[in-house]
């Protein structure tokens, strides 16, 4: 389910160029991919974003066709959002491939048939720096959290304040205590 009917072309032509490998159904939008007959699908390919206007649609869709008997659902995407892999899989998808690596395609595509799932490298390490930032930040309240993934990420103190619509000052004290609190937590 793709809703770039280019990328889906070149997409299906190449999956199809595989002797094992069939395309049996087509999705270009959330619409499509909700009423889809999921008879005689084994593996599912899901682009996160079904359309412009509904960003992270194919979460939804995710779920659907989990509730539909699909249990097999390779996300496709350009998104390496951690909150948006994590979200993915939570919604049931068992792979997360970006589309920078479609020609591992084939492979993700056999490996799910078969029940066996190989995160790729890129997406392991996205899920592990994830679960690591959550182990450490236990202490830490939603806001700290997010004052600290934002000065992880290299934000400013001035540009933080601006993104959460607080003082400087505020954000100068917050990050005293996030590092306090950090280094409690590490005794």
């Amino acid at each position: 389910m793709e809703d770039d009917p280019v990328w889906m072309k070149g997409l299906t032509s190449y999956i199809e160029a595989e002797e094992d490998l069939t395309v049996n159904k087509k999705a270009y939008s959330k619409e499509e991919a909700l009423n889809i007959d999921y008879s005689n699908i084994d593996v599912a390919l899901l682009d996160i974003s079904l359309s412009e206007e509904e960003e992270l649609s194919g979460l939804e869709v995710v779920k659907h066709l989990k509730e539909k008997g699909i249990d097999k659902v390779i996300m496709l995407t350009s998104w390496d959002d951690p909150t948006v892999i994590l979200k993915a899989f939570d919604n049931g998808a068992i792979n997360f491939l970006s589309k920078s690596s479609y020609k591992e395609l084939p492979n993700v595509i056999r490996e799910a048939y078969l029940n066996k799932v190989n995160i790729r490298p890129d997406i392991f390490n996205i899920i592990m720096n994830e679960l690591k930032f959550e182990r450490k930040t236990r202490v830490l309240t939603p806001i700290e959290s997010e004052v600290y993934r934002l000065n992880v990420k290299g934000y400013t103190r001035n540009q933080i304040a601006e993104k959460l619509f607080k003082s400087k000052e505020t954000i100068k004290k917050q990050l005293q205590i996030i590092k306090k609190k950090l280094n409690d937590s590490i005794l």
